[in-house]
């Protein structure tokens, strides 16, 4: 809320600025209200006698007080001529990329990385998993998902693992190390 004294305020800086030789422009604009649309809290609503009975405003007085110190003309000089010396400045420090310097060779003392050949096996006989059942025995961290991906190349597959060893396992998300498992052959 806007006070007498504020504006009392405002003038008094702005003869003091006068008096510096500061232009000093005082004026009003109107701006949207933010979160005038806000519904949050309850306002009295609950006691049974709501204190927002009249629309709220959507847009408040804003009082500006503007100051501005007038420029002379050598200044205005003064400061193109700055500008114009530091554009010159930085068009003649670019270089044409022709007479850039190369980029300097790397050397390591490291002997070259060889990669092994790839074993020519069927990529089709791993997606498969074996061709007649297999015994497995579970290793610490395993998981019937795990085993599934190593032996049928497929995590989802773990409930083949799972149907063929219902009598050793009382529930398929818990599996002990060291429990010999029946790994159905692949159909």
């Amino acid at each position: 809320m806007f006070r007498p004294y504020h504006m009392l305020t405002l003038v008094l800086i702005a003869i003091f600025a006068a008096g510096c030789g500061v232009k000093a422009r005082t004026y009003v604009m109107t701006k949207d209200r933010v979160g005038v649309d806000y519904k949050g809290g309850n306002a009295g609503y609950l006691k049974g006698d709501p204190k927002f009975k009249e629309p709220v405003k959507k847009t408040r007085k804003v009082y500006v007080l503007e100051f501005s110190k007038p420029v002379s003309e050598s200044e205005v000089k003064k400061i193109e001529e700055q500008t114009t010396t530091q554009i010159q400045e930085v068009k003649t420090e670019e270089v044409p990329q022709e007479q850039a310097s190369p980029a300097p060779a790397v050397s390591y003392n490291e002997p070259p990385i060889v990669i092994p050949p790839i074993e020519d096996a069927p990529a089709h006989a791993a997606a498969e998993g074996p061709t007649e059942a297999v015994t497995y025995t579970v290793q610490k961290d395993d998981t019937l998902q795990k085993i599934a991906k190593k032996f049928y190349n497929s995590y989802g597959k773990w409930t083949r693992i799972y149907e063929a060893n219902k009598d050793k396992l009382k529930n398929p998300n818990f599996v002990k190390p060291g429990t010999v498992l029946t790994i159905p052959a692949a159909n």
